[in-house]
């Protein structure tokens, strides 16, 4: 196995989380007696130039094809990307000439902030694009390369700015996807990737986010190493709240702009965090078992003492943790979702009844496990709102009963 940036094979095995279904494919509840396959799912750092990855890749049809997960589904998306946006066409002067490429565009959400100020066009290969499409944005539906830039390219000019949100740790074909992105960036255009960043993963135990669609786990030194390779200069980056907390990425053609302050600040940062240090990393795993165990402690002495608890959010990360920690239908009595296409089907590998929110409010069980503890606040503010009554429990290193 060689590591997905540099090809070396100096990669140290940090962790492995057992054997997953895949995130986000639910089962229908007349298949729940039929096998399903499992895939492992094992945490890489690479030694020379400190990628961290998992150590098996999915076929991306089998995860992206059939997606039930919708960027609108998230309440801070939209406000998040209108304010991106609203930045891209103030910083980079965009006109309605100039043409913005989101990349894995799903509904489409990102596309609309930019409400005619600039010609606009999706790339996605998953079954979420139906709803981009039924708003009438552009949307190609396939998986991004080099041979899709060229066909974009046959009608469109080359595009001023291209995004990719969330999804840049998702691509399968490194490779192909970069060839695209500079085939297809104007001169003096920018790419811009927003990826959870690496050190909250590390340092405030987002283990979550290790699923088998996050292929791979970014810091700043191998970002700088890919973007070399393609010819591309990382001028700029900002830390945002994304997702528990990712690192926004402006890259172009070397000298096109200033290189900021922020890159040499972000890099320090990253070292005194101790994220090239496999030390690091081995007392993270350490840390990572023990957080299991208090959080499986807190969930059966609560059962123990007969109460019901449901879970909060069916979402890819939500997996992880019932998956890696054990959790079943006997602990977690069923798990609420806003997404109608989750409703109604069981979550994948535990097979854990997914209802729609009114079931919580409905039968006001005792606690409530929050699945997605990056939305923790929004979460609880609209419930507590909508009226359940219940405690909540929050998964982290150290649970807590709020």
């Amino acid at each position: 196995m060689n590591c997905q940036i540099c090809s070396s094979k100096k990669l140290t095995h940090i962790t492995s989380l057992g054997h997953h279904a895949l995130p986000d494919v639910f089962v229908r509840p007349a298949e729940a007696a039929e096998p399903f396959t499992v895939y492992p799912l094992d945490f890489y750092v690479c030694r020379k130039c400190w990628l961290a990855q998992i150590g098996h890749s999915v076929d991306p049809g089998l995860l992206f094809r059939d997606f039930v997960y919708t960027t609108e589904s998230n309440p801070a998306s939209k406000p998040h990307f209108e304010r991106l946006v609203k930045s891209f066409i103030e910083r980079f002067q965009l006109d309605r000439e100039d043409l913005a490429v989101d990349l894995a565009s799903n509904d489409g959400t990102l596309l609309e902030q930019y409400g005619g100020e600039v010609r606009i066009l999706g790339v996605d290969p998953s079954s979420t694009t139906g709803r981009a499409i039924a708003k009438g944005l552009p949307t190609i539906v396939d998986f991004f390369t080099e041979a899709t830039a060229k066909q974009i390219l046959a009608t469109y000019q080359p595009a001023k700015v291209i995004t990719t949100m969330n999804a840049f740790a998702h691509i399968k074909e490194l490779d192909a996807f970069m060839s695209g992105v500079v085939a297809l960036l104007a001169k003096d255009g920018v790419f811009v990737s927003e990826s959870h960043h690496l050190q909250n993963v590390i340092t405030k135990m987002q283990y979550d986010l290790i699923h088998h669609e996050h292929l791979r786990f970014y810091s700043l030194k191998p970002l700088m190493v890919l973007f070399d390779r393609y010819g591309l200069e990382i001028f700029d980056v900002e830390e945002t709240e994304t997702q528990g907390g990712s690192i926004l990425v402006y890259a172009g053609r070397p000298g096109v702009r200033p290189v900021s302050a922020n890159v040499p600040r972000l890099l320090e940062q990253e070292t005194a965090a101790g994220l090239y240090s496999i030390a690091t990393y081995e007392a993270w795993s350490a840390r990572l078992i023990q957080s299991k165990q208090r959080l499986m402690s807190v969930l059966y002495d609560l059962k123990s003492q007969g109460a019901m608890i449901a879970g909060i959010g069916a979402s890819a990360k939500g997996n992880t943790i019932i998956n890696y920690c054990g959790i079943r239908p006997d602990v977690l009595d069923y798990i609420t979702d806003g997404s109608e296409l989750k409703q109604g089907k069981l979550a994948p590998g535990s097979l854990i009844p997914v209802t729609a929110d009114q079931e919580l409010l409905d039968r006001q069980p005792e606690y409530a496990l929050i699945l997605t503890s990056n939305l923790k606040d929004i979460i609880i503010q609209k419930l507590r709102g909508k009226g359940y009554k219940g405690k909540f429990i929050v998964a982290g290193e150290v649970p807590s009963v709020e």
